[in-house]
């Protein structure tokens, strides 16, 4: 009966510290992200962000913004990459808009910086695409991220956007993973 025990103790042992194992912060491909949180973090606090990524370095800045102030937290990684959470509120620390060029963070299906828009295409993701300012984003629907272009990259685009416009733009690799955060 003792060694009934101690196997039924060491199965659940195993069970535990396999179960807790699988919610890893980073899987094989980089760290993952979504629109509610990084790794296990949730994305609605900056400090929490920061604690998960452990920074070289932090800056915080502000501008006006349409009459209204908007605040920027940059995390400079080790690698020189960086996270860059955006806030109108501060002292809420609660991130309205993420941005990453770090290829180390990834989406659930495996996007991130670096991905070019063959790979979409390839895998016949459901794309919207946007135009903001200069740039040009890629929202991947059933990630709820989007990716961002650099609108140099592009010649005589329509006036309106679609995203089979880019089929003859496969080889242009996305250079921004930008997400807002769903928090509750």
């Amino acid at each position: 009966m003792k060694l009934f025990y101690y196997l039924a103790l060491s199965m659940l042992c195993f069970t535990a510290c396999n179960s807790t194992q699988s919610k890893k912060l980073v899987k094989k491909e980089g760290l993952v992200i979504t629109d509610k949180l990084l790794g296990t973090t949730s994305l609605c606090s900056i400090g929490e962000v920061i604690k998960t990524l452990a920074p070289a370095r932090v800056d915080t800045t502000n501008t006006d913004y349409e009459k209204g102030k908007w605040y920027y937290v940059k995390a400079t990684l080790k690698d020189s990459s960086f996270l860059l959470m955006e806030t109108s509120d501060i002292s809420s620390g609660k991130v309205q808009r993420l941005s990453t060029n770090s290829t180390k963070v990834v989406t659930t299906t495996g996007y991130g910086v670096g991905t070019t828009i063959g790979d979409l295409f390839d895998r016949n993701e459901e794309v919207a695409v946007t135009k903001e300012w200069s740039k040009i984003f890629f929202k991947i629907k059933k990630d709820n991220v989007s990716l961002q272009a650099d609108e140099r990259f592009f010649q005589d685009l329509p006036a309106e956007l679609t995203f089979d416009v880019f089929k003859k733009y496969r080889q242009v690799p996305l250079t921004l993973l930008v997400i807002t955060p769903v928090c509750q």
